[in-house]
């Protein structure tokens, strides 16, 4: 049976605007428990933010300096196959949704995909040290990942990571 996007997007992304201060965004993002935040200017999607982005950045910077511009949608309509297809091509865990308008309907993440059926964990790339599925970076070696923090030695890249792990989660 098909299954749109629709049906397994979360609906009701946490969206923030652009002059945010990163550790605000942390903060929401923590509390919120979601990795990726939506960042808005009026009714317009301007970019994606998360935790992993903004590691080096200071408290008081502003999230339009850290985030993803001009972020990749798909349509609410389209399979939730093909949105796995484009997160897979173009290496994001997230991709906001819109309707047919272009207005934001929420947002359909790796983990909404595992729920689903739609991708297996054999599918999801993580960091070979820690196994965080957020902040990749390749290595020298292109086909081993590691994530910012373990690039730095610091462990996984946010605690978010650390409670999708321990469940088993990671999405």
């Amino acid at each position: 049976m098909t299954q749109y996007v629709v049906d397994v997007m979360t609906k009701g992304p946490i969206t923030i605007g652009p002059d945010v201060h990163a550790a605000n965004a942390e903060h929401l993002s923590a509390l919120r428990s979601v990795h990726h935040l939506l960042v808005m200017d009026g009714y317009k999607l301007v970019g994606i933010v998360c935790p992993c982005d903004l590691y080096s950045a200071s408290a008081q910077a502003s999230v339009s300096e850290y985030m993803h511009r001009a972020p990749i949608t798909i349509d609410d309509q389209e399979t939730a196959e093909a949105a796995w297809d484009v997160m897979a091509a173009h290496g994001v865990g997230c991709l906001p949704v819109t309707d047919w308008t272009g207005s934001l309907r929420g947002v359909i993440t790796r983990r909404d995909l595992r729920r689903a059926g739609i991708v297996g964990p054999d599918k999801i790339l993580r960091c070979a040290a820690c196994g965080s599925t957020h902040g990749l970076r390749p290595s020298v070696q292109e086909d081993v990942l590691f994530c910012v923090r373990c690039l730095d030695g610091s462990g996984p890249c946010s605690d978010i990571d650390e409670v999708f792990i321990t469940l088993g989660g990671g999405g």
